[in-house]
């Protein structure tokens, strides 16, 4: 997963590149890509956990599909986190970056949260506290008023 995250990355760069795509339209196609990766991973964690509590999913499911989605947010974490050390983006588009990264880690904290409740739903997890703060995070990036 974390290659498929990398490749995208890379061909999007070199799209831009050959098809002489202003920085402006490739920190929008990067933007995008990486808003609708930050809200489909919200709502696939919150529906796994949702599905586990009322018995629809049984705890390998979970713990498979949450495997995936946590490797791909690593991997767009750590694809994010190469523009802002390469310098790649600047002023207000490498503060959103950065909260980028900062929501991603915080979905990672959620999946893990989750795992350890798919484990044993005797265990102490912080699931809700990581998944009201990742959704802070996520509606701010996204512009989605808070109810």
């Amino acid at each position: 997963m974390k290659r498929i995250a990398s490749i995208a990355l890379v061909v999007l760069f070199a799209l831009s590149v050959s098809q002489g795509f202003s920085q402006e339209e490739y920190l929008s196609a990067i933007g995008g890509l990486g808003a609708s990766n930050l809200y489909v991973s919200f709502l696939t964690i919150g529906m796994l956990g949702d599905a586990f509590e009322y018995g629809v999913y049984q705890p390998d499911t979970v713990k498979d599909i949450l495997g995936e989605v946590i490797s791909l947010n690593k991997a767009s974490r750590a694809s994010l986190d190469t523009l802002v050390k390469e310098g790649h983006v600047t002023g207000e588009d490498r503060a959103t970056v950065l909260e980028m990264i900062q929501a991603h880690s915080m979905l990672e904290k959620q999946a893990g949260e989750l795992l350890k409740y798919a484990e044993d739903k005797k265990l102490p997890n912080d699931f809700q506290f990581y998944r009201k703060k990742s959704w802070e995070l996520i509606s701010n990036i996204l512009g989605i008023p808070q109810k």
